[in-house]
């Protein structure tokens, strides 16, 4: 028995390193696939690395995010890029990305990304105020809203409000996000090009002289004409739904889109009175 469990224990102690040498030689590939610039490898790579992060060091651990972000950043995904670039300030918040061997771009990036996670960070803190009751004085919790998310949301608003849809896939790369910007620039590419062949439309059928032919251009016209203002009518519906939609169902934004949220009371006497705040 004695002779049994000590093979176990000898079998469990020779898997450990065989295990930290494999992550080593991974590590190692994908340092080699982030210097041949083979991005798509090294997201693949960094990816089945992070799934076993726990037998890396936290140095490893961030020089695995940072080439990942870096990576998903050349691939013009600056959503991923900004998830990788969180968890190194995750592990290390006075993390700086070298400028020797970083472009400019990634840098500015990152450190954009730095402020706003160092400013969400600050403000999950409970900041404390005095309230004064008389001679009574109370100390409240005040809970200050969460910088970040404000931020991600009001830049979501600002591209939706240009192209329906963008705001969505900015917040997140979804069928839905794809859906509403794909059908808003469609029906805005359809209503211009029906306004060009209505006005075309238009001008054959006002120098027609010959009323039979006159009769055929119009229904030409008409058709443009009905279908220009469908194409209009479907932008602006995408575009009211668009706004709604961010306003008030976005996932993981319900404690700053509260604060965009109209306040209706009823008042004695007075009927109905509706209030909206800005925040500038």
């Amino acid at each position: 028995m004695n002779k049994f469990l000590t093979a176990i224990i000898f079998c469990l102690a020779s898997v450990g390193p065989l295990l930290s040498q494999d992550d080593k030689e991974d590590l190692k590939d994908l340092i080699q696939s982030f210097s041949n610039f083979e991005y798509s490898e090294v997201i693949s790579e960094a990816s089945q690395l992070i799934n076993n992060k726990n037998h890396f060091t936290k140095p490893e651990l961030i020089e695995i995010y940072r080439m990942k972000g870096v990576a998903h950043f050349s691939l013009s995904d600056e959503q991923q890029a900004r998830s990788n670039f969180i968890e190194i300030l995750k592990v290390d918040s006075s993390y700086e990305l070298n400028p020797s061997n970083t472009s400019p771009k990634i840098v500015s990036f990152f450190n954009k990304v730095k402020n706003l996670y160092l400013l969400s960070m600050d403000g999950k803190q409970d900041k404390p105020a005095l309230v004064i009751y008389d001679t009574l004085y109370v100390e409240v919790p005040v809970k200050v809203r969460d910088t970040f998310y404000e931020y991600r949301l009001k830049q979501a608003f600002l591209r939706s409000v240009f192209i329906p849809g963008t705001g969505h896939l900015y917040l997140e790369d979804n069928f839905k996000s794809w859906a509403l910007t794909a059908l808003s620039v469609a029906s805005i590419t359809a209503g211009v090009l029906y306004i060009i062949d209505t006005n075309k439309k238009e001008r054959e059928y006002l120098q027609e002289t010959d009323i039979n032919a006159a009769a055929g251009k119009y229904n030409d016209y008409n058709f443009s004409y009905r279908m220009r203002n469908l194409a209009f009518i479907s932008y602006a519906t995408l575009w009211l739904y668009s706004q709604f939609d961010l306003l008030f169902f976005s996932e993981g934004e319900n404690s700053t889109v509260s604060s965009y949220i109209p306040d209706l009371r009823l008042q004695p006497n007075m009927g109905f009175s509706l209030s909206y705040k800005i925040n500038l």
